[in-house]
């Protein structure tokens, strides 16, 4: 098997602004905004290819690393893939891999956020599993069989499933392979995903820990390759390191948008953040952490208190027009991917 269409093939990734208000949760599926009338607001393709609008309030379902430890889960979900027939079980660097009858094989990642998929594809549908919104794609036409489907599970990262001959890039048929993803999608959002009614993988680290951001460079926590994800494409070389009022700050600048990243020195929590001037506030989670979403008609700023007190905050400004209803959809994916990097230690 020699190709990966979920890690090789999505060339911008992008993500739904949420959050939610006094700490209770918007309904499945809405986008909250500060204003319908007041400000621009996003609203996703049909196919599922764009943007997520689910509120990021729920707690990562697997371990986000890249390694075998990240794919502990694995022994416990085995007899529920019993139905499908499954002969084996390995874990690698590029995914938690299972095989079944007829050299069918799976392959499941659990560390990236759900983005906007950018790149043409022969398949971008949308999909329902479990009560739970996704996509299925394919990025290679035909004769290449390969199907995945994503799914938006409301956390920092996404569960993808990739299905594929073992054999051959070229051999089945995509129909049996989106019908396998989808199948082992299903046990894997009811074995750990509480929307569906299951709960995290135990070995699952919800948070960084209390000295993660000791003696860390503030262009590592809010990194450049972390503002790509949100179109803010400016290289290592373009990162500017600053000094605000409550901790350091990294700035990324393109023409279409600036992202702003910063974390407190001190550990006062959000009460010991001033909102930013004329913004509206909505105050929320961010998968298990309290958080406020500060947005006005051209920025958002999203900042999330870490257990010891202090604060992490990406603050993202639109330049062009097509950035203004993405504000809080950027500020939230890029946050999402700097939450991640903290949590497995990886920058």
């Amino acid at each position: 098997m020699s190709r990966w269409p979920y890690f090789v093939a999505i060339a911008v990734l992008l993500t739904g602004c949420s959050s939610a208000v006094d700490g209770k949760a918007f309904r499945a599926g809405s986008a909250p905004g500060a204003s319908d009338a007041k400000y621009p607001q996003y609203k996703p393709p049909a196919d599922g290819s764009g943007f997520s609008d689910q509120v990021l309030d729920q707690p990562l379902a697997l371990p986000v690393k890249q390694s075998e430890e990240g794919c502990d889960w694995m022994e416990s979900v085995k007899p529920d893939l019993q139905p499908l027939g499954l002969v084996s079980t390995k874990s690698s660097l590029s995914g938690c891999q299972f095989v079944f009858p007829n050299n069918k094989g799976a392959q499941v990642h659990a560390y990236h956020p759900y983005g906007w998929i950018t790149q043409d594809s022969p398949v971008m549908e949308p999909v329902e599993i479990a009560g739970i919104k996704g996509r299925t794609y394919a990025f290679d036409p035909e004769p290449a069989t390969f199907c995945s489907v994503n799914m938006d599970v409301r956390a920092y990262a996404s569960i993808a499933v990739d299905a594929y001959d073992v054999t051959s890039d070229e051999a089945g048929t995509r129909a049996e392979h989106c019908e396998l993803a989808k199948k082992v999608a299903e046990v894997l959002l009811k074995k750990f995903v509480p929307l569906a009614g299951g709960q995290p993988a135990p070995s699952t680290v919800q948070e960084p820990s209390a000295e993660a951001l000791k003696n860390m460079d503030v262009c590592e926590v809010v990194k450049f390759t972390h503002a790509n994800y949100a179109g803010v494409n400016a290289g290592r070389e373009g990162a500017q390191k600053g000094e605000g009022p409550l901790g350091p700050t990294c700035t990324h600048e393109v023409p279409y948008a600036k992202a702003i990243g910063m974390y407190t020195n001190g550990t006062g929590g959000l009460e010991a953040v001033p909102p930013k001037a004329g913004a509206e506030v909505r105050n929320g989670q961010f998968g298990t952490l309290k958080a406020r979403f500060e947005q006005t008609e051209e920025t958002c700023a999203l900042s999330v208190q870490l257990g010891n007190g202090q604060v992490v905050q990406v603050d993202f400004i639109g330049k062009k027009k097509e950035a203004m209803p993405r504000t809080c959809v950027s500020a939230q994916l890029i946050l999402s991917v700097s939450m991640l990097a903290l949590i497995t230690g990886e920058h």
